[in-house]
């Protein structure tokens, strides 16, 4: 529950700074789409490298599903916020990414720390 609540704060503190370097003009517009990929996958790292450092006896697939609670919270607030919510298959391959990644990065970390 941590690393999904820590990847989601990632998230949405990335996707924050975005915007102001956005406003700023240090970042044209048309970085947005590369931008939220690189923040999504990010905060599926943190989530990852949380729960593979974690004390507890985890295994590799509970990084990936703290990565896909912490993107799904990050959608739940930001849907609230925009009052707004749209299940699409780019939402789908998001989650996909960010299980995969947060698995890796937990199995990675994981490893790591046995050794």
């Amino acid at each position: 529950m941590y690393g999904a609540l820590t990847g989601a704060a990632a998230l949405i503190l990335l996707i924050l700074l975005m915007t102001l370097f956005i406003w700023l003009g240090w970042l044209p517009e048309t970085a947005i789409p590369i931008g939220n990929t690189v923040v999504k996958i990010l905060a599926a790292l943190a989530a990852g490298v949380l729960i593979g450092l974690s004390r507890q006896p985890v295994r590799w697939y509970f990084g990936g599903i703290a990565a896909v609670l912490s993107l799904a919270a990050a959608v739940a607030v930001m849907s609230v916020y925009l009052k707004s919510f749209r299940p699409t298959w780019n939402l789908a391959a998001d989650l996909l990414m960010s299980f995969a990644i947060g698995s890796a990065a937990s199995a990675l970390f994981l490893r790591q720390k046995k050794e």
